[in-house]
Parts: C-alpha cells; sequence; structure tokens
C-alpha cells in the first residue's frame, strides 16, 4: 500500500483485511462444502495464500491514482481549503466501496475539513466515531486520527473536558506508535484546545511541540501552519512584540513559497495587530486585502466575519454609517455558533450604539457579548467590552456602576499581564533541548561549538557596530542639511506668504501684523490709505502689463521718500497702505502731501502715458486703544471724501463732517 508506511503495523492490518476478504468473498462458498475435511483443507489454503501474499504487495487492490493524491496528502503537499475538498472529492471518486485501507485513510483526512459552524456534520462525525474502540482498522494511526477529529468536534460543540481526555489519551497512544507525524497532530490538537480556552501558555508549549516535529519529518506546510498559530496565541495574549517577530518569520516563508491563501491568514492577523496599536487606517487596509481574497472564494461567513473585523476600524475612524451596514447584515449570518466572531459582532454593535446615543440596543449588545466571552473565557473581550461599559456608565453620570465595571476591567488586564509573563518561562522550556542531558559528552562539544560561533558573532557584530557608526554619522549629516535646506525653505515660504510678489512690497497680512503690534503698544500713530486715481483707465488703455509697471513705479517712489519706521504694503488693486508709528495728525498730513507730490512726479514715457499719476491718501491718526477695522474703516471714509473732493488730494478722518461719517459707515 502506497500511502501507509511498510511497517510492522502493514502485517497485522493486512491479517485483518485478509479475514474480512475470506468471510465476505469465499465464505458463503465453503458453508455448502459438506465434508468437514476439505472444508478444513480450503480455509488452511486460504490462509496460507493470505500469509504469502501480504508479504507480496499490501493492498490486493490497485489504485495508483488514488495512491499519488493520498501522498500528496501525506507529504504535506496540499495547501488551501478549496484545493483540499477537491482532492478529497477525487479520492472519493477513484477509491471503490470495497476498498477498505484506503476508505479508512480518507477518512481520516476529510473528517479534518469539517468547521465549527457545521454543527450538523460535527455531530455526524461524533457519532460516526463512537465506535472506534471496538473497529478494526488496517493502520495504527487511523483510530488515533479519528479520535483527534472527534475530540475537534467536541471542543467546537463546547464538550471541553472530552476533548481534553481524548486529546491526552491520543497523544499517549501516539507517543507508544512512535509515529512523529501522528505525534505531531496530537501534540496540535491539544494546543488548538488550550488555545480554544485562552490558556496560551498551554497552547505555545503545545504548538511548539509540533512546530519542531512538522520541521523534523519535513512537512514545511504545517510546521507554517504552527507559526501562525504561535503568533496567533502571541497576539491574543497581548504580546504583540513575539506575535509580530514569528508573523514575520512566517511571512517570509510564505511569500518565497507564494501560498498567497496562508498569506492572508498572516495578513489578517497582522491587522488585528495594527487594530491594537491603534494604527486604525493600516488595520483597516490589511482587512481590506484579507477581504478582496475572501471574495475569491464565494464564501459568504468567511467573507462576512472578515467584515465583522473592519466593523472595528470603522468604528474607531468615525466611519459609522459604514460600520452599521456591515454589522447589520452580519447579524443574519453570524449566529452564537460562530464563537470566534458572535461576541465582537455585539461588542462592536454596543460601542457602535453607544456612539450612536442608543443607550437601550447598546447594553443588549453588551449583555450578548459578556454572555459570549464567558462562554469561551475570551478575556481580552472582557476586557474590551468592560472598558467601554465603564465609559457608557460614566458617562450617564451613574459613577458607583461606571467604577464597578473599571474595577473589572483592571482585574481582566491583571490577569492578562501575569498570563504574558509566564509565557517567557514557557518559551525557556520551549526551546531547551532535553537530548543534550542524555550524553555529557555531546553537550560539551556542542557548548565548544557554540563558543566558536559566538566568537565569530561578536566578531560579527563589532563589523557590523563600526558600519552603523559610520552610517550613522553619514545619516546625521544628510539629517542636518535637510534641516538646513528645510530652515531656509520655512523662512523662504514665510517671507512669501507676507510679500505681494508684483511690487516685492509687504502684503495685507504683514501690515495687519504691524498694526496689531502697534495697538499692543498703546502707541500713537497713524495710517494713510493711498488710492492710484484713474488706475482703470491705464489698465484698458494700455493693458494690464503696463498697469503691473506703473504700480511697481509707484510703489519704489514711495519707498524712496519713506522713513525708516514706516512701513509701505500693497493691499490690494492700485491700494497701498503706509503704517507711520510716533506720527500726529499734523505730522501725517505733511507726509501725505509729499507722498502726493512725489506721486506725480514718476516719469511715465516708459510707459507711453501722457499724463501723471495722480493719489487719492485717506489719514488717520490713533491716539487710544481700538481695533485694526476702526483704524482702516476711518482711513477709508477720509479716502472716500478725498475722491469726493475731485481726487489728488489728502483728506484726515478729522476733518470729516459726522453727515460724511454716518453716509460712509
Amino acid at each position: 500500500m502506497h500511502f501507509i508506511k511498510q511497517n510492522l503495523q502493514e502485517e497485522t492490518a493486512l491479517k485483518r483485511y485478509n479475514t474480512l476478504l475470506c468471510q465476505r468473498h469465499y465464505w458463503p462458498f465453503i458453508n455448502k462444502i459438506t465434508s468437514p475435511i476439505i472444508k478444513l483443507t480450503f480455509c488452511l489454503c486460504l490462509i496460507l495464500l493470505g500469509c504469502f501474499t501480504q508479504h507480496v504487495f499490501a493492498n490486493p487492490i490497485q489504485n495508483q491514482a488514488a495512491d499519488d493524491i493520498f501522498n500528496q496528502f501525506n507529504n504535506d503537499e496540499l495547501t488551501g481549503t478549496l484545493f483540499t475538498d477537491e482532492k478529497l472529492l477525487e479520492l472519493k471518486a477513484l477509491i471503490a466501496p470495497n476498498d477498505l485501507p484506503r476508505l479508512q485513510a480518507l477518512e481520516t483526512f476529510t473528517c479534518k475539513q469539517v468547521r465549527a459552524h457545521e454543527t450538523d456534520k460535527l455531530h455526524a462525525l461524533i457519532k460516526s466515531t463512537d465506535s472506534i474502540s471496538n473497529g478494526h482498522y488496517y493502520a495504527k494511526s487511523t483510530p488515533i486520527l479519528l479520535n483527534l477529529c472527534r475530540s475537534k468536534a467536541l471542543r467546537y460543540l463546547g464538550k471541553h473536558e472530552q476533548a481534553k481526555a481524548i486529546n491526552l489519551a491520543m497523544l499517549a497512544s501516539a507517543t507508544e506508535l512512535n509515529d512523529e507525524n501522528v505525534l505531531a497532530s496530537a501534540h496540535n490538537s491539544i494546543g488548538q484546545q488550550a488555545l480554544f480556552e485562552n490558556q496560551f501558555f498551554n497552547a505555545i508549549e503545545s504548538i511548539s511541540k509540533s512546530y519542531e516535529l512538522h520541521q523534523k519529518i519535513g512537512h514545511t506546510n504545517s510546521a507554517n501552519l504552527n507559526i501562525i498559530e504561535l503568533a496567533s496565541a502571541y497576539r491574543r495574549l497581548g504580546d504583540n512584540d513575539k506575535a509580530l517577530y514569528y508573523y514575520g518569520i512566517a511571512e517570509q516563508r510564505l511569500i518565497e513559497n507564494q501560498s498567497h491563501i496562508l498569506l492572508a491568514i498572516v495578513q489578517h492577523s497582522l491587522a488585528y495587530i495594527k487594530l491594537d496599536n491603534g494604527e486604525y487606517q493600516t488595520a483597516l487596509a490589511y482587512f481590506q486585502d484579507v477581504l478582496n481574497v475572501a471574495n475569491k472564494s464565494n464564501n459568504q461567513l468567511y467573507q462576512t466575519r472578515i467584515k465583522v473585523d473592519m466593523a472595528a476600524p470603522l468604528i474607531k475612524l468615525s466611519r459609522l454609517e459604514d460600520a452599521d451596514r456591515i454589522l447589520t447584515d452580519a447579524q443574519t449570518i453570524i449566529d452564537e455558533e460562530m464563537f470566534s466572531h458572535y461576541g465582537y459582532m455585539h461588542a462592536y454593535l454596543f460601542e457602535l450604539r453607544f456612539l450612536q446615543s442608543h443607550n437601550e440596543q447598546a447594553l443588549r449588545h453588551f449583555i450578548e457579548a459578556e454572555r459570549s466571552f464567558k462562554k469561551y473565557n475570551n478575556k481580552k473581550g472582557l476586557s474590551l467590552i468592560y472598558q467601554l461599559i465603564s465609559e457608557y456608565f460614566a458617562q450617564q453620570q451613574d459613577y458607583k456602576t461606571a467604577n464597578h465595571w473599571h474595577h473589572q476591567f483592571l482585574t481582566i488586564h491583571l490577569e492578562l499581564d501575569k498570563a504574558t509573563q509566564e509565557t517567557y518561562n514557557s518559551e525557556m522550556r520551549i526551546r531547551f533541548d532535553s537530548k543534550q542531558l542524555e550524553d555529557q559528552q555531546d553537550q560539551l562539544l556542542q557548548f565548544q561549538a557554540l563558543k566558536e560561533q559566538q566568537l565569530e558573532a561578536l566578531k560579527t557584530k563589532q563589523r557590523l557596530q563600526y558600519i552603523a557608526l559610520m552610517l550613522t554619522a553619514v545619516f546625521f549629516i544628510i539629517l542636518v542639511t535637510f534641516l538646513i535646506k528645510l530652515i531656509r525653505k520655512s523662512i523662504q515660504y514665510k517671507d512669501l506668504s507676507l510679500t505681494d510678489p508684483l511690487t516685492e512690497l509687504p502684503n495685507r497680512l504683514f501690515a495687519y501684523q504691524v498694526l496689531n503690534k502697534l495697538l499692543a503698544q498703546k502707541n500713537q500713530f497713524s495710517i494713510l490709505l493711498l488710492d492710484v486715481d484713474h488706475f482703470k483707465s491705464v489698465n484698458d488703455q494700455y493693458g494690464h502689463d503696463a498697469g503691473d509697471r506703473a504700480l511697481q513705479l509707484i510703489a519704489k517712489q514711495c519707498l524712496s521718500i519713506l522713513n525708516k519706521d514706516y512701513t509701505l504694503s500693497r493691499i490690494g488693486g492700485e491700494e497701498f497702505l503706509i503704517i507711520m508709528p510716533s506720527t500726529d495728525k499734523t505730522q501725517a498730513i505733511r507726509f501725505a502731501a509729499n507722498i502726493n507730490q512725489k506721486v506725480k512726479l514718476i516719469d511715465t514715457t516708459s510707459l507711453a502715458m501722457n499724463k501723471p499719476f495722480t493719489a487719492s491718501i485717506g489719514i488717520s491718526s490713533v491716539t487710544s486703544s481700538t481695533t485694526i477695522s476702526a483704524q482702516l474703516k476711518q482711513a477709508d471714509i477720509a479716502l472716500y471724501k478725498a475722491k469726493n473732493n475731485g481726487r489728488d488730494n489728502t483728506v484726515h478722518f478729522q476733518d470729516c463732517s459726522s453727515h460724511e461719517r454716518e453716509e460712509q459707515q
């Protein structure tokens, strides 16, 4: 038989097979023989024939196609649920009804494919394995593997004590059988049970043993799954650093093997870690990548579970409508038997309704989430909802109840922290190779080899340190250079934001900053609001380029007579603002008249203009606390009067009549 190891186990199995063949095919014929001597002789011949044929071939029914697929299973070459299911269906079609050895082998692989939500199949699996102890099997590994499947079904149905008892018994049987593949399966089953019950210490220890055995026999895919399970255990325990370490190993291997489905599992777990770390947008992106893979499977339940996970970062990102839609749809698909997501679905609904101020609905979802988490001893889930319910009652100003739930939250956290601490000791035991104690000489040789490796590692470390120092120095120089450029750019951008690009004068924003400073100092100052007369006709008659050049000439002319303490700024169009600190009304009027004359003296021949520029100027002086807008309004009223007086003149606000002030106001 190609799919069962050629060892002493087969001899016993084959004797049973030959006995069954004799009973099934030859017994009716033997019963027809009347002579006892002939009947006895015929039976002896059959027995001798059976003893002979067991050394010629293991299974008299030849089926090379089925054996090739069994070899793929036994060599751990198949990955992905869909692909595995297809191969099992192919095997079922290839194996004849009377091919009992292959049918039994097929059953050991088929039972592993039953999912947690397939309640009917789980009950059927338990029923079909009720009489394992009374059955006849062609390989000693078969009843062990079937019992491990039975344990898984009991675990999914919540019968944990029965499941654990079977696991321990099968571990003993696998140890006695000395089959490393079966032993790895037994350790993994124990680890999965512990993981299911949130006993992370035991889970890590058992899954690590399973990983070591899978590595030893070359079952890479199973070993990769063990690494993912180890990472998951650390993640659920709250030790994200170790989880990321194991996920990193798994991710690298899966990328090399192009195992896209298993890679999606890793990305799914990485999304959980990003969620725990508060990186909600990154977590959402990971969940979306996994959902894209799930959408190709046409598995609605799997897709819904991913969507439930997506609800958590959506809520944190305040995308409440998206989360509401996902969770509302999920309630029609996720039921209580979906233990992995039922509790979290209600936990997220509790948080969502709480944020939406639907308090009664929120409390109902809290009760459901707590019941589910307590049933499956999910302390991390309880920690999540206890913190939320504490915030809920605090918002309701029921501080006594809020304090109670906060105490529950802290208690759970202490338990999780204690479990995290215990894993460090667990890892040390896991990594310790007990075989070193069997031979002291081997231990000394290994110790010497280790010392040599450490010495080489130390030299390598020193070289890396020198390289790291050099790279750090280079990086520091680059960083300083970058910072200097950044500071220069920042100053440049700041200057640009305060400068009018056409005239290169300060702009309105800069002028306002100067006015704010003067107002804060409560000193006397004056402002001049200058407007070029008939400037629109310049643009219309000579073009905007000439208008731009004219503004530049006016700005240059004004700057030529400006006191160093004064500020000239362009605040829009053809309007300029001059700020004069420590200046009274008389000084301001005198300076405005001077500006007016200078504007008329501008040479306009370069602009092909035959008329000089003129300007109207409104003046306002500040002697007491006021506001920028009030000051500018006064200057604007004075400017308006200057325009009404025929332009080309200056007017102080104090010279405006009350009627003119009210009209402009």
